[in-house]
């Protein structure tokens, strides 16, 4: 494997984990849109909108997640680490308490 090769794979990860990250706060951002002090018709058609747009989130990060090019990065990482565990541990949130933080 070349050098490039790796690093498109790097590069591909780390995609992978930022789009991750944020769908883990989707909801909250889902919740913060809707308006306050509006009729019971505009709040659900803010909720609807709100919808939308992280189901098109969603829907991108399966499509990203799923593409050939995803599952030959993470199967060559698998590989790596297979071939060579010393040092390399699970990945745990609580290990990393800013793990979460965008401006990274």
């Amino acid at each position: 494997m070349d050098e490039d090769q790796l690093g498109l794979y790097n590069k591909r990860l780390d995609l992978l984990h930022s789009k991750c990250r944020e769908m883990r706060s989707a909801i909250q951002r889902m919740l913060e849109s809707l308006p306050n002090n509006v009729t019971a018709e505009e709040l659900h058609e803010a909720f609807l909108k709100s919808i939308t747009t992280t189901s098109a989130q969603l829907k991108e990060f399966n499509t990203l997640y799923n593409s050939e090019e995803s599952k030959m990065a993470l199967e060559h990482a698998k590989k790596s680490r297979d071939a060579n565990p010393k040092g390399i541990k699970p990945w745990r949130a609580k290990d990393h308490p800013d793990w979460l933080d965008l401006a990274r």
